[in-house]
């Protein structure tokens, strides 16, 4: 889909970039896989300023390398195109996140409807890939189709695009925590990895909660709420049918304008200070698009499988038959041959990331935060376009995160394989 391009995210305030977070596990011997690690940057996003002001300083930080994501994806006369008539169709968001894309469309010198635009990149990847023509809702004439020979070459090192991510939450039994791991995975992850820092949302001059972000893109992916009741969350793609799921997805995104699923996320961390209120605000809140949410919390933790307008099935963790539970993008549990067609895996195709990280966990006595982070580093687990990593855990305030040097990053990983 040639969407993926417009992938970016939004921050704003002071840059801390820290190195200590990845230094907690990336000097153990024991670790496997992707490597070197680096930091990630780090910007306070002060929500107490206006909308359009919020994020200043990170697209200055980050301007050179959204332009140079843009300016690798296809003919432009193409791409304005596309981000004009997806903007047109979905209209204005809420005031709020509206102003965000205005400020950050003024401070780039990008166009806002490619901003817009990118805010719904979550949504559309659910679809899977590839698509060799798509029909867009509002067209059927040849202007809303895509193809490969209208994208132009410039287009073909996407086609066919890979999603691709892993989140474990598993309890250690000689402590009794809850840690919780993830690996997040895109495609054009040369261009998207320069773009990803921590946003450290505050109000008031206080840390409400933090996100990793990707730069011009407003919404949350990994994200944590600390307190004695604190919780964390990450979104993984669920790969919906084809046939009455797209249909459904544009129904929802451009007739019903539903709230963007990230956005969604950065409310609730924002809200709601209770894992149990945001499982329940996770479990409920009507949604564009399937999506699976890997949420930990002090001693507990649950997966949720979303449906649009409700939960399709949960995996809490004080019921599995492991110390863990384990999503990827598929419905294992009915066991979808999807996944038996996975390109992502850095152990060669067809690959189950799941079940890689299943062996190694398996045969593991305690899983501690360090195993948890090797596991999401065997080239079992690790994808070719992992961008970001995190290992957390609520209850200890830990919230360890790196970027990994993935093969499709310009990196390499190591070919040591746990099993």
């Amino acid at each position: 889909l040639g969407f993926e391009f417009l992938f970016g995210i939004i921050g704003t305030g002071t840059m801390r970039c820290q190195l200590l977070p990845i230094l907690i596990f990336h000097s153990a011997a024991t670790v496997h896989g992707a490597g070197p690690w680096f930091p990630v940057p780090e910007f306070e996003v002060n929500l107490d300023l206006a909308p359009e002001q919020r994020f200043t300083q990170v697209i200055q930080h980050f301007n050179a390398s959204l332009w140079n994501l843009f300016d690798n994806l296809m003919p432009k006369p193409v791409l304005n195109m596309l981000v004009k008539k997806i903007s047109s169709k979905r209209g204005p968001e809420n005031d709020e996140l509206q102003g965000e894309i205005r400020g950050v469309a003024q401070l780039s010198g990008l166009s806002e409807e490619a901003i817009h635009a990118a805010q719904m990149l979550y949504e559309i990847n659910t679809l899977m890939v590839p698509w060799i023509n798509t029909s867009w809702p509002w067209s059927n004439n040849a202007e809303g189709n895509v193809s490969p020979a209208r994208l132009g070459d410039k287009a073909w090192p996407w086609l066919p695009l890979h999603f691709g991510c892993t989140g474990i939450v598993a309890v250690d039994k000689q402590s009794g925590t809850v840690s919780h791991a993830r690996n997040l995975d895109f495609e054009m992850s040369k261009y998207l990895q320069p773009l990803v820092y921590v946003g450290i949302f505050t109000s008031a001059g206080k840390e409400l909660f933090r996100s990793q972000m990707v730069a011009g893109y407003s919404s949350v992916l990994t994200g944590m709420r600390k307190g004695p009741n604190g919780y964390t969350i990450e979104i993984n793609t669920r790969f919906m049918n084809h046939d009455s799921g797209a249909k459904k997805l544009w129904q929802h995104l451009f007739t019903e304008k539903r709230d963007l699923s990230g956005w969604i996320k950065r409310k609730v961390l924002q809200e709601i200070p209770d894992y149990e209120g945001a499982v329940h605000a996770f479990s409920s809140t009507p949604y564009a698009a399937t999506e699976y949410n890997i949420i930990s919390g002090v001693k507990k933790g649950t997966i949720l499988a979303r449906e649009p307008d409700g939960l399709a099935y949960e995996l809490p963790l004080d019921i599995s038959k492991q110390d863990y539970v384990i999503m990827t993008n598929f419905d294992y549990i009915w066991h979808d041959l999807r996944e038996r067609f996975d390109p992502t895996s850095t152990a060669g195709f067809g690959k189950s990331r799941r079940e890689g990280a299943q062996r190694i966990l398996n045969k593991t006595d305690v899983i501690t935060p360090q195993i948890l982070f090797d596991v999401i580093n065997n080239p079992v687990t690790f994808a070719k376009s992992t961008i970001f990593q995190a290992v957390m855990n609520v209850e200890t305030g830990l919230w360890n995160v790196s970027l990994p040097a993935c093969k499709e990053c310009g990196g390499s990983a190591d070919t040591t394989i746990l099993v």
